[in-house]
């Protein structure tokens, strides 16, 4: 199996993005969950990197267009209503976190009720992304010749619903360890677990698997942060906003290679759709290039966090 070294970095590309936009989802649920601590563990965090997931997704599709320009309209077509609510719930996240912390507020529309906001339509753009990426890798509820999306075949697809649930779980436990909160570190690590059986389960049987000994890399890992929790010399380490959210880079990264080169539950061969011209091999080097600036800006962002909360030890 030949890997382009496009694909190798437009799957990099997606796997820090999700790494980011998992940073917002367990942020999601501390708020919902423990609001007063997450004023001082996660709100502090989220202020100054909200705006890097929406430019990880544009740096994506961007990349994903030049490498496989047949793929977008086959997305386009097919998950129209749901980009169109994707978007509009994506405008609506922004304008929450933006009024909680810059807009005249009153008794009825306060910082806590729109981070409350926030937090909900968090979920549901997180949801819609696992959607569509369960759907691309199994196949159930898309018809790739006629580009459309039944939602029926989809949910009654019982996989695709597991790795959906399973993953929220996953991010759900591991939202404890990311922002220190004050829970159980058993409860913790078993939230994990139930997680990783439910969506590791699911992902097997969605049949897409072609390289199933990298499924090995991303279980340690899950399994690794709340095993690791329990150890107080380890805490410290696990903490580090840059080592956590790059090890679920690495995760996702072999999560979706062990997909390679098929979607669609190996109906669809990735190679054979590539854009194969000279635009491919200067978006190559556009992308590492443009990738290097984005990762120095996304850097930049946790350096003001840990700075503002006089912690640079801890994240930097």
């Amino acid at each position: 199996m030949s890997l382009h070294p496009e694909v190798f970095i437009n799957i990099a590309i997606f796997s820090m993005f999700f790494a980011i936009l998992s940073m917002e989802l367990m942020a999601a649920s501390a708020i919902i969950f423990r609001y007063k601590e997450s004023e001082k563990k996660v709100i502090p965090f989220i202020i100054p990197i909200w705006e890097i997931t929406g430019t990880f997704f544009v740096f994506y599709v961007v990349n994903l267009e030049a490498l496989v320009p047949s793929i977008l309209p086959l997305i386009a077509y097919t998950f129209i209503s749901y980009i169109l609510f994707f978007l509009i719930v994506f405008i609506l996240r922004n304008a929450a976190i933006i009024s909680a912390e810059y807009v005249w507020k009153n008794r009825f529309a306060n910082r806590k009720t729109l981070y409350k906001v926030y937090a909900i339509v968090t979920f549901v753009l997180g949801a819609i992304v696992l959607m569509i990426y369960a759907s691309m890798i199994s196949g159930a509820g898309i018809n790739y010749s006629l580009q459309s999306f039944n939602a029926a075949r989809f949910v009654s697809f019982l996989p695709n619903d597991g790795f959906v649930i399973g993953s929220a779980i996953i991010l759900f436990g591991l939202a404890s360890v990311f922002y220190d909160l004050f829970v159980d570190p058993i409860m913790t690590f078993l939230t994990v677990i139930v997680g990783v059986i439910i969506a590791g389960v699911s992902f097997y049987e969605m049949g897409d698997l072609t390289t199933l000994s990298f499924v090995a890399i991303p279980l340690v890992i899950t399994v690794a942060i709340p095993a690791l929790n329990f150890l107080k010399g380890a805490r410290k380490y696990l903490h580090n906003k840059i080592l956590f959210q790059g090890l679920l880079a690495v995760a996702v990264f072999f999560l979706a290679f062990t997909d390679y080169p098929y979607l669609l539950g190996k109906t669809l061969n990735v190679n054979t759709i590539l854009n194969n011209s000279a635009m491919q091999t200067q978006i190559f080097y556009s992308t590492i290039v443009g990738g290097v600036m984005l990762l120095l800006m996304t850097l930049l962002f946790f350096r003001v966090y840990s700075r503002q909360n006089g912690k640079l030890s801890e994240s930097v």
